[in-house]
C-alpha cells in the first residue's frame, strides 16, 4: 500500500503542476484506486506513466522547439517569415482552446503581430479570392470609363481647336477636359491603392503557417483542406501550407498528406513529438498481454458509462488549455461514477431557455 502511494506521488510529480493541481490529481487517482480492482489500477497507473501534460511552460518550450527546427531547415528563414502569416487551425465565434495555444506560440517565438491572422486559413483565402475578383471588376470598370473619357477628351480637344478664338466657349471646353482628366487621375490613384493593399495583404503572402496543438485522426485538418480546395480549386491562387503542432500521430499525418495530394495542395507538417497509442503492442504492454489490457479498459468504460469517441486514438496527452478528443477515454472523459484525470471540456454552445417576456422585449426593441 505504502509502495503504491509512493508510486502515485512520484507519478503526479512528473507533471508540471502547481501544488493545488497536484493535490487534485492525487485525489482523483485515490478515487480510482478505491473504484478499481488491484490489477486494473496497476494497469491504469502504467498508462498514466506515459501521459504527456503540457503546462504553459512546456507548451511554450515545445512551440519554441518546432520554430527553431524550421529555422534551421528552411533556407533564408527571415525571408520565409516575411512572406508568411501565422494563424490557428480554426476559430469559432467564441474563445477556443486553439486560440490559447496560438497565443502561446506567438509569444514564445516573438512573432510580429502584423504577421498573424486570428481567423482560419479558409477565411483568409476566401477574402484573398474575393479581393482578387473585386480588383478585376473595378479594373474592368475603370478601363471602360477611361476609354470612354479618353474618346470624349479627344473630341473636346478637336472642338477646342475649332473654337480657339471663342474665349468663352474655349474656357468651358478646357474646364470639361480638366474635369475629365482629374476624374481619370483619381481612378488611377484608387487603382494603385487597391494594388498596394492587395500586394500587402495577399500577393506578398506565400505561406500560411497553421499553429495547432495535437493531430489525432487528422479529420479537422482534412476538413480544412477540403474547404480550401473548394475555395482555390478554380482560381490561380498559389499558397504553401505549413502545419506546426506539438504532437502528431503517424496515421493522422498520413490522412492529411493523402488528402492534400488528392487536392493538389502543398502542406508540410512539423511536430515536437510523435503521439503514442498507449494500447499499441510493445509500447507499454507486451504483445501477449495487450488484448487483455484492451478488454480490461472496455470493462472499466462499460461499468462507468464512458463512451469512446470516434476520434479516439488511445493517446495520453493534454495541454494547460484542454485535452484532445483522441485521448484514451478513461483519462479524459467522465460520468456520474467516473472522474477524468485530465478532463476534456466540452465547448458546444448550450442554448439558454428564453422566457416569453424576454422575447416580447426583444420584439419591441427590434420594431423601434
Amino acid at each position: 500500500m505504502l509502495k503504491q502511494i509512493k508510486e502515485v506521488n512520484e507519478l503526479v510529480h512528473t507533471w508540471d503542476l502547481d501544488q493545488e493541481q497536484r493535490n487534485k490529481k492525487l485525489e482523483i487517482l485515490m478515487k480510482w484506486e478505491a473504484q478499481l480492482e488491484k490489477e486494473e489500477f496497476k494497469t491504469i497507473l502504467e498508462i498514466c506513466n506515459e501521459f504527456n501534460y503540457y503546462s504553459e511552460r512546456l507548451t511554450a518550450q515545445a512551440y519554441k522547439s518546432v520554430f527553431e527546427k524550421n529555422a534551421c531547415s528552411i533556407e533564408d528563414f527571415d525571408t520565409f517569415i516575411e512572406q508568411s502569416l501565422f494563424m490557428p487551425l480554426r476559430r469559432k465565434d467564441r474563445f477556443e482552446s486553439a486560440i490559447g495555444m496560438f497565443f502561446s506560440f506567438i509569444n514564445v517565438n516573438k512573432i510580429n503581430v502584423n504577421r498573424t491572422y486570428v481567423n482560419s486559413p479558409a477565411d483568409y483565402l476566401k477574402k484573398y479570392k474575393a479581393s482578387k475578383e473585386y480588383f478585376r471588376k473595378i479594373d474592368n470598370e475603370y478601363s471602360q470609363e477611361d476609354d470612354n473619357q479618353e474618346a470624349t477628351i479627344l473630341s473636346l480637344q478637336k472642338e477646342l481647336q475649332a473654337y480657339n478664338k471663342n474665349t468663352k466657349l474655349s474656357s468651358k471646353i478646357k474646364k470639361r477636359i480638366s474635369k475629365l482628366q482629374f476624374s481619370k487621375a483619381r481612378r488611377k490613384l484608387r487603382l494603385e491603392k487597391l494594388i498596394e493593399d492587395f500586394h500587402e495583404n495577399y500577393f506578398s503572402v506565400k505561406n500560411l503557417i497553421i499553429v495547432d496543438d495535437f493531430i489525432g485522426t487528422g479529420d479537422s485538418v482534412v476538413t480544412l483542406l477540403k474547404e480550401i480546395g473548394r475555395i482555390i480549386g478554380d482560381s490561380v491562387i498559389s499558397i504553401n501550407l505549413f502545419l506546426w503542432v506539438i504532437e502528431a500521430s503517424e496515421s493522422g499525418m498520413e490522412e492529411i498528406e493523402k488528402k492534400a495530394k488528392e487536392l493538389r495542395i502543398k502542406i508540410e507538417i512539423s511536430f515536437y513529438k510523435i503521439s503514442t497509442d498507449v494500447l499499441e503492442e510493445d509500447i507499454i504492454f507486451a504483445r501477449n498481454n495487450i488484448n487483455g489490457v484492451k478488454e480490461m479498459i472496455k470493462k472499466i468504460n462499460k461499468r462507468n458509462g464512458l463512451r469512446t469517441s470516434r476520434y479516439c486514438k488511445n493517446h495520453a496527452i493534454a495541454s494547460f488549455v484542454n485535452a484532445p478528443n483522441n485521448n484514451l477515454t478513461v483519462l479524459s472523459e467522465e460520468s456520474s461514477t467516473w472522474t477524468a484525470l485530465f478532463l476534456r471540456t466540452k465547448r458546444n454552445k448550450v442554448k439558454r431557455k428564453t422566457s416569453s417576456a424576454e422575447l416580447k422585449d426583444t420584439f419591441q426593441y427590434l420594431r423601434k
